[in-house]
């Protein structure tokens, strides 16, 4: 199946020493990114959604810049051309702002539903913080 890679940046009204957690502790996402998220002992973390599974491993993470998830299939295996999720975290040397860079490469192609999925969930995300 054909992926389609959608990318948004967001202002946040915050520091990313305080948003990072947001982005990469599992209590944390289920706030805002999903209705339940579990982490096991080989690091491999569960996003449940409408009560299915979504496995993912954190291919990446950095410190208060950024985190990407690489999804798994069923049995937690590592697949070729994986979804992924990245969530980048830049501020403006000019105006010292925040923002967050979202990348979302997934089997979702329409880029109208996949705007207003992310513009929820930062909309969550940012009422969660208390940083509107």
């Amino acid at each position: 199946m054909h992926k389609y890679k959608y990318t948004e940046e967001f202002e946040v009204n915050s520091s990313p020493r305080i948003l990072f957690p947001y982005l990469q502790n599992p209590a944390s996402l289920a706030e805002w990114f999903a209705d339940k998220v579990t982490q096991d002992n080989d690091k491999v973390l569960n996003f449940i959604w409408d009560n299915s599974d979504h496995y993912a491993r954190i291919a990446v993470s950095r410190q208060n810049k950024c985190v990407k998830y690489e999804f798994l299939n069923a049995e937690k295996q590592e697949m070729p051309d994986p979804a992924y999720i990245e969530f980048k975290i830049q501020q403006s040397e000019l105006t010292n702002g925040t923002f967050l860079k979202i990348t979302d490469y997934s089997d979702m192609t329409n880029p109208k539903d996949l705007k207003a999925l992310w513009h929820e969930l930062i909309r969550q995300l940012l009422d969660v913080m208390g940083a509107d």
